[in-house]
């Protein structure tokens, strides 16, 4: 998934087109029209929801998809593995990790 705006630095339908992630996996804009730094569900595509839906499991990168994704958690179609980086004091008070070190965490599965 790609933005279908730009938002700050994630990539767009253009710039996974540009180094050919096309060519190694489907490439599906989120439908967000607007610079959101992060991805929230209600505002997706419908498309893309179907997709999730469909998957075993997600795999999220970035800071701003944990920060509005973990406000859905519940609302989520699969497990989701999130990689970011501890970036602020929040981050190092939620996951016990030092500033500027790698998060690799995977939610909890639902009962």
């Amino acid at each position: 998934m790609v933005k279908s705006v730009p938002a700050m630095n994630d990539a767009t339908l253009k710039e996974a087109l540009d180094v050919g992630m096309d060519r190694l996996a489907e490439v599906i804009e989120n439908g967000i029209q607007g610079p959101v730094p992060g991805t929230i569900l209600q505002r997706c595509s419908e498309a893309l929801k179907r997709e999730m839906g469909k998957a075993d499991l997600l795999i999220s990168k970035g800071g701003g998809n944990f920060d509005t994704l973990d406000e859905e958690k519940d609302h989520l179609p699969c497990p989701i593995v999130f990689m970011l980086l501890s970036k602020c004091h929040p981050y190092f008070k939620t996951f016990g990790v030092e500033v500027n070190r790698p998060i690799l965490y995977n939610y909890p599965k639902k009962p």
